[in-house]
């Protein structure tokens, strides 16, 4: 086997500006500005908001530790599946960190495998002339929305199933919802196929159901797209194809041709045959090659994963890509549904987890979001005797690539293992977002209020809701209260942001520590829209402790009476039954600990001794005499079980 570790140069060279180089530091927009959209040359106002950002400082420590365990992991399934040969890599911000090959490139005549070793693809390639045909689509030559017989006639030569469907597009065509059966009927003549035949097949054909109903994988439609590029672009669609993606990116190692690498290059597909493994021969590029006919390297599909990954974040520098970045991130979300499951195993029964997750189409990636990865982009190929996967991540900024040239080649399952031993190092963190330089003013601001709260001045900060008479006057008391329980504050670190517009800050008091929420409105001038206090295991108002310690034996037994007198008219009781039920099941029995968080003489959340985990119970009530419990939930604390 031979290990390789490489960098991807290829992005400084292009000026992409992609992940792995350092960006300049965001510089807050307080006023808008015109800027020219790269995709439809409109002019769009924008204030620039900070992008999120990896904010582990040993991210690459962490990256480097994982790389002898994906060494064993790829090596371990080699041998123990008897695999012929195998090529591996790992894309971390933009740069390829590990890149190995195992095996060989011929059952019988050897020759070692690295990261520039070509293997066939398959329909990854649908993944490539998808974004032609976005590029063109950017470019004002194709209408993804318009019927695609505008673009190829003999489109018009399709049978629709119902009288009420509407013609079919390409943007049907890339999210595998045109209806069109997964294979054209073709003669097998032993020579390449032509477009004639192709057209031929597709004479009379009958759709399997109107455009746009549901998704179905069709290699017909990605062969019918070729075509599609070719009538677009005015040249044929290899070309195309090669001129718009892969000579942009660098990308001299993925051909149609098997015979434009040297043979030294090139791994042979295997397949077992009556007990026997049988070398394959690799087809001829032809007028199916749009559906699955490129070759590719690790290296190579490093440098288009790279590129793709580079989409994220959102960002306002220089976007000079052969596909915009925002063409990118739309290719990338989920477009078209095609499942949804959910199950239960031994182990993950035990712990009250689930498996399971939603998996749909894009433009024409695979998006998936799971158990394991929230958020997962990819696609697969397999074609005689060869299989290939890219599985990405985009908010962690990670990309695997893993291909094999043996016919039992498990790459899809090779890129999972490989994506947990990448998450069990911590590599998969996701970017945190940065807040508004506005939003930390406005939690300076609140602060500063406390000691004396003035609700004319917060009314100058704030939505016009909050100048309301009632809502003033209930601010105003709420406030008063916790400056009295905890003294003076002082403004402490982000802890979190959700969004440029939200998050959650520190603040040190005189008598205990709190956590501040604020949120701001999206308007020219920022206001804020909402804040809450939280006194870190502050003490509750009397009445509202009382509430809660005569509740909390309702989570072990309804009791109509405590419900009755203790909970306003207008809580639901099937509410209630289905917290109990839930909390029995995943907790069993609980009881009321101390309080975690004070929100005010109204609100607080407790901490929870439960037989099996942990949880909090968050209670709220009204300012009736006597006040009532409106707010009664309980979540699950500490490591959740998978898919919670």
């Amino acid at each position: 086997m031979r290990r390789c570790i490489a960098q991807l140069p290829f992005i400084v060279a292009l000026g992409l500006g992609c992940a792995h180089g350092p960006r300049p530091a965001f510089t807050p927009g307080a006023a808008l500005v015109p800027a020219e959209s790269p995709r439809s040359g409109v002019t769009l106002a924008v204030r620039e908001v900070p992008p999120a950002v990896f904010s582990d400082v040993k991210r690459s420590q962490k990256v480097a530790a994982v790389l002898p365990k994906l060494h064993d992991v790829a090596a371990k399934i080699v041998a123990d599946d008897r695999l012929i040969g195998l090529a591996v890599g790992v894309v971390v911000d933009g740069e390829l960190v590990w890149g190995e090959g195992f095996g060989v490139r011929h059952v019988d005549e050897g020759g070692p495998i690295d990261v520039h070793t070509a293997f066939r693809i398959g329909s990854i390639t649908k993944v490539f002339s998808g974004m032609t045909a976005l590029r063109l689509a950017d470019e004002g030559l194709l209408d993804l929305d318009a019927p695609a017989a505008l673009v190829l006639p003999e489109l018009n030569h399709l049978v629709y199933p119902n009288a009420d469907a509407r013609p079919l597009t390409v943007r049907d065509i890339l999210t595998h919802t045109a209806g069109l059966p997964r294979d054209p009927d073709l003669p097998i003549t032993g020579k390449p196929h032509t477009r004639e035949e192709v057209m031929q097949a597709i004479d009379g054909l009958s759709l399997l159901r109107p455009p746009g109903i549901g998704s179905e994988y069709s290699n017909l439609g990605f062969v019918l797209l070729g075509h599609i590029i070719a009538a677009a672009g005015g040249k044929p669609f290899g070309v195309t194809i090669r001129d718009s993606i892969l000579q942009p990116l660098g990308m001299q190692e993925t051909v149609w041709e098997a015979t434009e690498l040297p043979a030294e290059q090139r791994t042979r597909g295997h397949v077992a045959v009556d007990g026997k493994i049988v070398a394959t021969t690799a087809g001829r590029h032809s007028a199916l090659s749009a559906a699955g006919g490129l070759w590719s390297t690790v290296a190579d599909l490093a440098r288009f994963v790279a590129f793709q990954l580079d989409a994220w974040p959102p960002r306002g520098d220089a976007d000079v890509g052969p596909i915009a970045r925002s063409t990118l991130r739309e290719a990338q979300r989920l477009r078209a549904l095609r499942s949804f499951r959910a199950r239960t195993t031994g182990d993950e029964a035990a712990a009250a987890g689930v498996e399971g997750g939603a998996s749909g189409v894009g433009f024409p990636w695979s998006v998936g979001h799971n158990c394991e990865a929230s958020y997962v982009v990819g696609h697969n190929g397999a074609l005689e005797g060869y299989f290939a996967t890219i599985r990405m991540f985009p908010y962690a900024g990670v990309g695997i690539i893993v291909l094999g040239n043996a016919g039992w080649t498990d790459t899809d399952g090779i890129a999972v293992q490989l994506q947990r031993v990448l998450a069990d190092g911590g590599v998969l963190a996701t970017r945190a977002p940065q807040p508004l330089p506005e939003l930390t003013e406005a939690a300076q601001r609140i602060v500063g209020l406390m000691p004396a709260w003035d609700p004319a001045k917060f009314g100058e900060w704030s939505t016009h809701a909050w100048t309301a008479p009632g809502n003033a006057k209930l601010l105003t008391a709420e406030m008063q209260w916790l400056h009295a329980g905890l003294g003076a504050c002082t403004l402490g670190a982000l802890k979190r942001a959700s969004s440029p517009w939200s998050g959650v800050y520190r603040a040190k008091c005189e008598h205990g520590d709190a956590e501040l929420t604020v949120h701001l409105t999206s308007a020219e001038t920022p206001k804020i829209a909402s804040f809450s206090l939280g006194w870190l295991s502050g003490q509750p108002a009397p009445e509202l402790q009382a509430l809660a310690e005569a509740a909390a034996p309702m989570l072990a037994q309804f009791d109509e009476a405590t419900f009755l007198a203790h909970f306003s008219p207008g809580f639901r009781r099937s509410a209630l039954t289905r917290t109990i039920d839930d909390v029995q099941f995943e907790h069993g029995a609980c009881q009321l600990d101390k309080p975690l968080e004070v929100r005010g003489p109204r609100e607080a959340t407790y901490a929870l001794k439960c037989d099996k985990g942990t949880a909090k119970l968050s209670i709220a009530v009204d300012r009736g005499q006597p006040a009532r419990i409106v707010s009664f939930q309980v979540a699950s604390t500490g490591a959740l079980p998978v898919c919670r």
